[in-house]
């Protein structure tokens, strides 16, 4: 005998096992019952339901994104969107805190068109910018232009040109407010590049003049054109361009600003300025401007590009180039 004697010999072990009857075999289609289908996660979602780059960057979808916004606007260095698209992806979630000793926090999405309830599979995140982020950035400009701290107006500028890709219109008065900011940023960073050539070009008397004259085109708001025309007129008056010096004082008095008392000294001087220069009637330099043809600013080398010449234009921001060679080439 073994040691464990006849311990378990009594033992009905039974046969072999038999899996018992859970009744899951049952759930067929005899019984109503279906699985019902998997769904997707909200990211997932939103890049299915959009083609607007700042969901698929909310996402998570860097790299369609950037495809997205490459085939829409031609982004090919998307250093200056960074900023804007890693604020975009944050702002598209929320994180919520548990309790105590709990591992980590509950990530959840926000969405823009949950305000009938949940749009389930047509979900869409919301965008951390909208067009009041443009609208403060466009006022920021206008305040640090009018201060003379033109390096700030211009960075307050092109920070509106790197949010405006990630911001989602929700009408199409928005989409046209959007628009018109973008041409503003556009036209103030052009005219204070050219304030900035005018400086460096000031002992030249032909150069200064003509990028004085071009500074007066670039579409400012009416306090500012002022300021524009002034510099312009006092600056053709000094080199003996009188022809143009006359230009800018007409042009400077029909402003109606000019009627403000504030500015009953400045109407003084560009009447006298008007009234010498036409009686003047000449210019000492041949300048390259010509004010009775319509005409844009080369942004590379600020030269008039008149109308019928050959130029091409950022597919962005819509900046002309008469060089050719500006093709595929960053703005």
């Amino acid at each position: 005998d073994d040691e464990l004697g006849d311990l378990g010999d009594d033992l009905d072990l039974g046969g072999p096992a038999v899996a018992q009857d859970d009744g899951l075999d049952m759930l067929g289609d005899d019984s109503g019952f279906q699985m019902p289908p998997s769904g997707r996660p909200p990211a997932g979602c939103w890049v299915a339901n959009s083609s607007h780059a700042s969901d698929h960057v909310a996402a998570g979808g860097m790299s369609s994104a950037m495809q997205l916004l490459n085939r829409q606007i031609a982004a090919s260095d998307f250093n200056v969107l960074k900023e804007s698209m890693m604020g975009c992806y944050l702002g598209a979630m929320m994180s919520v805190p548990g309790i105590p000793w709990e591992v980590g926090a509950y990530p959840s999405p926000l969405l823009r068109n949950d305000g009938a309830g949940n749009p389930g599979s047509e979900s869409l995140p919301r965008t951390y910018l909208s067009t009041k982020d443009l609208v403060n950035g466009i006022r920021n400009g206008y305040r640090f232009f009018q201060g003379g701290k033109f390096g700030d107006s211009q960075a307050a500028f092109a920070d509106v040109l790197t949010k405006i890709p990630m911001v989602v219109t929700e009408n199409r008065q928005e989409e046209s407010e959007m628009k018109e900011m973008m041409s503003i940023a556009r036209e103030y960073i052009t005219s204070i590049r050219i304030k900035s050539a005018m400086a460096q070009a000031g002992a030249d008397p032909v150069r200064s003049t003509e990028l004085a004259a071009y500074f007066t085109h670039c579409n400012l708001q009416p306090v500012h054109l002022l300021l524009a025309l002034r510099s312009a007129m006092g600056t053709a008056f000094k080199h003996k361009n009188y022809i143009v010096a006359a230009s800018f004082a007409r042009r400077l008095l029909e402003l109606p600003d000019m009627s403000n008392e504030k500015n009953a000294d400045l109407k003084l001087k560009a009447t006298k300025v008007r009234q010498k220069s036409e009686q003047m009637a000449r210019n000492e330099h041949q300048l390259n401007y010509d004010e009775s043809k319509s005409f844009v600013i080369d942004c590379k080398d600020f030269v008039p590009i008149y109308a019928g010449q050959p130029s091409t234009q950022c597919s962005y921001c819509g900046s002309a180039y008469s060089d050719q060679a500006m093709n595929n080439q960053i703005c």
